[in-house]
C-alpha cells in the first residue's frame, strides 16, 4: 500500500514506529504510533455472521468509525476518521462461519479527512486479500 494514503492522517513528528498486536479471536492490528503516540490503528477483523456480517455491523463497535458513508456496493463504510472494508474470497477453517473485515480508525486530532479515507480503506482492503492475512481455506464452510 502507498504510505502516501496514510500520510494526511499522522501528525507532524520526528519518529514513526509500528507495534502489531493480536488481542483475541483472531483480530491482528497493526499501530502506527508517531513520537510515542498511536496515530492510526489498521486492524483485520473475523467477525461472525451471526453478528451480522455487514460493515454498518462491524462500524458501530469500533470508535472513530461510525457514522459514516457507505459505498453503493456496501463493501466500505468510511467517515474522517475511521472505516471498515469487507473482504472478499478470505475464509479460514479456524474462523468458521466468519469474514475478514478491514478496520483504520485515526487517533490523531485534526486529521479527519473523508475524502483521504475513501481512497485509504479499498486500497488498504484489497493489500489484506493480496496478503498472507487473507487465507483462501478450501475447506471453510
Amino acid at each position: 500500500m502507498k504510505s502516501d494514503l496514510l500520510s494526511p492522517f499522522l501528525p507532524p513528528g520526528e519518529k514513526i514506529s509500528t507495534q502489531k498486536e493480536s488481542p483475541s479471536g483472531g483480530t491482528t492490528r497493526c499501530n502506527i504510533i508517531v513520537d510515542g503516540k498511536v496515530a492510526v490503528i489498521a486492524s483485520r477483523v473475523w467477525w461472525g455472521k451471526a453478528a451480522g456480517d455487514r460493515v454498518i455491523d462491524v462500524a458501530a463497535v469500533h470508535a472513530k468509525v461510525a457514522p459514516g458513508q457507505v459505498s453503493d456496493d456496501e463493501k466500505y463504510l468510511y467517515s474522517g476518521t475511521g472505516a471498515v472494508g469487507k473482504t472478499e474470497g478470505c475464509a479460514d477453517s479456524a474462523h468458521p462461519r466468519q469474514d475478514l473485515f478491514t478496520v483504520i480508525q485515526v487517533f490523531t486530532s485534526g486529521r479527519d479527512d473523508e475524502s483521504a479515507m475513501k481512497r485509504l480503506i479499498p486500497a488498504y482492503t484489497k493489500a489484506v486479500e493480496q496478503s498472507d492475512e487473507c487465507p483462501h481455506d478450501e475447506g471453510a464452510p
